[in-house]
C-alpha cells in the first residue's frame, strides 16, 4: 500500500510540473511526456502482471511444471513485476533529472536521447551540434 501511495504522489507531482512546463517550453514538455508515458506504462504493466500472478498462482505453477524447463521462466510473472518496476523507476529518475535541467534553465545544453532506440538517457549537447 505504501509503495502504491508513493507512486501516486510522484505521478501527481510530475503532472503538476508538466502543466507548468507546457506553458513555457513545448520541446521539454514533449520529451517529458515520453518519459512520463514510459514510466506509467512500465508500472502499469508490472502491476497487472503481479496481480495476475497473485490471482492465478496455482494455475501458473501447474503450467510451469507441465512445460519444458527452458519455457517455465516465461510464466514467472512476479519476475516481470520486478523488471517493470525497475524500468519505471529508471524512467522516473531520468524524468527527474530532465525536470531539474528544465527548472534550472540549462536544458538547451542537453538532449534526451535513446540507446538502442529504447532506453532514454540525457546527453550533453556537443559544440558541433
Amino acid at each position: 500500500v505504501a509503495y502504491g501511495i508513493e507512486i501516486f504522489v510522484v505521478l501527481v507531482r510530475s503532472t503538476m510540473h508538466q502543466i507548468e512546463i507546457r506553458k513555457s517550453n513545448l520541446r521539454a514538455y514533449a520529451e517529458m511526456q515520453q518519459l512520463f508515458g514510459l514510466g506509467v506504462a512500465a508500472f502499469g504493466v508490472a502491476f497487472a502482471l503481479w496481480n495476475i500472478d497473485n490471482i492465478y498462482c496455482n494455475n501458473l505453477r501447474a503450467i510451469r511444471n507441465a512445460l519444458p524447463m527452458f519455457l517455465a521462466p516465461f510464466f514467472q510473472l512476479h519476475a516481470y513485476w520486478h523488471i517493470g518496476t525497475a524500468i519505471g523507476c529508471y524512467a522516473s529518475i531520468v524524468y527527474q533529472q530532465y525536470l531539474r535541467l528544465v527548472m534550472l534553465g540549462t536544458m538547451d545544453n542537453y538532449r534526451l536521447r535513446k540507446a538502442a532506440f529504447i532506453v532514454p538517457y540525457i546527453d550533453r549537447v556537443r559544440k558541433d551540434e
